[in-house]
């Protein structure tokens, strides 16, 4: 027999970030423990709200089936003497089987003849075992700080008032968090607060909804709020609707209503972003914007309640709001009758890390090597300077004290009002970027080189004090910052060489072995690349070809990878492949002779001719073609080596007893292998059986 079965947790209003995550580890603890329990159901349901986690198992088995389980005991020939009488090894396995030696049967078993005993076990039944498989699902929730309270020597969340745990119409009986389980339920804390019968599990929602002002599907919850944004969105614009927020406001309701407040106009002299801040972060609202992304005076506010006041509502919305907005407006204008530079000078008193100085220290060396890569990219590199040295300066004003996630975006109105060059104030803003994996780059050549600037110098400071990423911990982001600043120069085409720059940013530490800080750093930026090319469906085999080659410019790593990505998809591919790696096991058996050139005299075999021509040919447009980095170009026309390859290979025997010819031999195929080396070791390829 099957029924839908209900657990209900009810409690203080929990934290509205974390429902999501709390909502899927109990899911996931439930149904682990009815499949480990063999208890057969059709669907699991989660629901959560700021006030309970619930879960609704469709179809749910009222027992476990009845088992019969074989215990397999000794051999017959270990299990009984030479009289036919039991050894202690029988006597033992029927007393762990609770029965006697005759009561134990003979079965065949791999290692031959062996005694069994056949148990039978019988079903629990699902009120005997729900309570169990609840209390485990609850003791596996990711809890950072559980809750005590009153003088209950229970935790959970947040305190815990009412349980529910039904069986279809019956209640499985229980007691969790010092309650006892239910079939009653609570409404909304303002439209319902009083207890709701349910009668039925698969009536749960319905009832909420219906009766007690509550959506307890989050999802469900979620799409209500995003329509209701739109119902309200004043004409002409448009709602800023934040994922992130979003999800937090979700978590906050159990009766979503959306409101559309004002504010005064005054207030849009203040940075947007500024704005949009305290919005968010403060009030949990929704900014409204016109057609060009211009800030509205509006705001959109859910509530957890339907008033039948609405005008005050808004009016109380409006008043917190204007006060918060208030602030910002402050914090703005106190910003502004400082300088930059005056910003920078407080930058001495904030510490970057104890043994690397104070941000200062580090605004310094910002600027010094966005200078040097400004020169790389043969730009004036005076700009550069000015922008990496004002780029960490926005961190000691009022606006960005209150508001961090506005670092860099501040930098870059308060550069525009101290009269800086906009390329400078939008390096500012976009030395930053990328923030995280998939955020967009920095889109100008000043921007880019504060991005590569800071990541450069985090990297080999965090590194020269030894403090480099150990398993999962990396407290300073050294991979965010090394992944992105191979993305920097890849994804926006800079030949820059990561290598040099490495050198070139550890001298700014003394004391330290140069050349060893930067192998191990430029080895970590390496790693960081590989992971990012299996994650885009880059073969780990094209990964190593390239490596071998050790290119130091990650621009120049990515054309050549991308190029025998596209060569392992020739039918060419694996012929040549397995013919590169046979020249290679050759030469690890042969080396090459020393100081000899290869003679065409000496050629004997027209197979051997024939290659020796096609590579003489193809040698000088290959090298021309890797010279401007076209490899996919060049492995192209590479690919048309197969056929007199595999001919010569046929025709042609390599280590012959003379030794002249087997030496001008080996040296023909070195200049094959070596055509092919250019670009990379394809030798190390393997077919791609993703």
């Amino acid at each position: 027999m099957h029924q839908d079965f209900l657990v209900e947790i009810g409690t203080e209003e929990l934290p509205s970030k974390s429902l999501q995550r709390f909502a899927s580890s109990f899911s996931d603890g439930i149904e682990e423990s009815l499949i480990k329990a063999d208890l057969s159901y059709s669907d699991i349901q989660s629901f959560v709200t700021p006030r309970r986690i619930a879960l609704l198992v469709k179809n749910l088995a009222v027992r476990q089936p009845d088992k019969t389980i074989d215990k397999i005991g000794p051999l017959t020939s270990l299990a009984f003497d030479a009289q036919g009488e039991p050894t202690p090894a029988a006597l033992g396995f029927a007393k762990s089987c609770g029965t006697t030696v005759a009561e134990l049967k003979t079965i065949s078993t791999p290692k031959g003849e062996s005694l069994a005993y056949q148990q039978q076990i019988t079903g629990k039944n699902i009120h005997e075992l729900a309570p169990k498989i609840v209390e485990n699902a609850i003791s596996s929730l990711p809890i950072p700080k559980p809750m005590r309270w009153g003088t209950k020597d229970v935790s959970f969340i947040r305190p815990v008032h009412w349980l529910v745990m039904m069986h279809g119409s019956d209640i499985i009986a229980g007691n969790l968090f010092e309650l006892e389980t239910s079939n009653k339920t609570r409404g909304h804390r303002f439209h319902h607060p009083q207890l709701l019968t349910v009668t039925d599990p698969k009536s749960y929602s319905e009832l909420l909804k219906t009766n007690g002002y509550v959506i307890a599907q989050y999802d469900e919850r979620k799409t209500i709020i995003r329509e209701e944004i739109l119902k309200i969105t004043p004409p002409n614009s448009s709602v800023i609707i934040d994922e992130d927020l979003l999800d937090e406001v979700t978590g906050l309701v159990e009766w979503p209503v959306a409101l559309l407040g004002q504010f005064d106009h005054r207030f849009l002299d203040v940075p947007k972003e500024a704005l949009i801040s305290a919005m968010k972060t403060h009030q949990k609202c929704f900014p409204v914007v016109n057609k060009d992304q211009d800030l509205l005076p509006y705001f959109v506010t859910i509530a957890n309640i339907e008033s039948k006041q609405t005008t005050e509502v808004i009016t109380g919305n409006e008043r917190v709001m204007r006060a918060r907005l208030a602030d910002a407006e402050f914090f703005f204008h106190t910003d502004l009758k400082n300088g930059l530079e005056h910003y920078l000078e407080q930058l001495k008193n904030v510490v970057f890390q104890s043994k690397l100085g104070s941000l200062y220290d580090k605004a310094t060396r910002i600027g010094s090597l966005a200078h040097h890569i400004a020169q790389q990219l043969e730009s004036d590199p005076l700009p550069a300077s000015r922008a990496g040295l004002l780029c960490k300066a926005d961190l000691t004003t009022e606006m960005v004290g209150e508001f961090p996630e506005l670092q860099g975006i501040m930098g870059y109105y308060y550069a525009l009002h101290n009269n800086e060059f906009i390329d400078i104030a939008i390096a500012i803003k976009e030395h930053y970027l990328p923030r995280f994996a998939g955020d967009s780059l920095p889109t100008t050549l000043l921007g880019n080189a504060c991005a590569i600037a800071d990541r450069l110098d985090t990297l080999t400071g965090i590194f020269s004090i030894g403090q480099s990423p150990t398993g999962e911990k990396d407290p300073f982001a050294l991979r965010r910052a090394a992944l992105g600043m191979v993305r920097i120069l890849i994804e926006n085409h800079l030949p820059l060489d990561l290598h040099a720059l490495l050198t070139v940013a550890a001298k700014n530490y003394t004391g330290q072995n140069h050349e060893a800080l930067v192998e191990e750093i430029f080895e970590f930026c390496l790693d960081r690349l590989r992971t990012w090319y299996l994650e885009k469906g880059i073969h780990a085999s094209a990964f190593a070809a390239v490596l071998i080659k050790r290119p130091t410019s990650p621009l120049d790593f990515d054309y050549r990878i991308n190029a025998i990505h596209y060569f392992q998809q020739l039918p060419e591919a694996q012929a040549l492949a397995a013919a590169n790696k046979r020249v290679s096991n050759i030469f690890k058996q042969s080396p090459l002779p020393p100081h000899s050139h290869f003679n065409y005299a000496l050629l004997q075999l027209e197979a051997e001719k024939q290659l020796a021509d096609i590579i003489e040919e193809q040698s000088q447009k290959v090298a021309e073609l890797c010279q401007a980095f076209r490899y996919q170009e060049a492995l192209t026309l590479l690919a048309t080596l197969r056929e007199p390859i595999d001919h010569f290979f046929d025709k042609v025997m390599v280590m012959v007893d003379d030794p002249a010819l087997r030496d001008n031999r080996l040296l023909l195929l070195n200049n094959l292998r070596q055509l092919f080396l250019q670009i990379a070791d394809i030798s190390l390829l393997q077919q791609d059986n993703r």
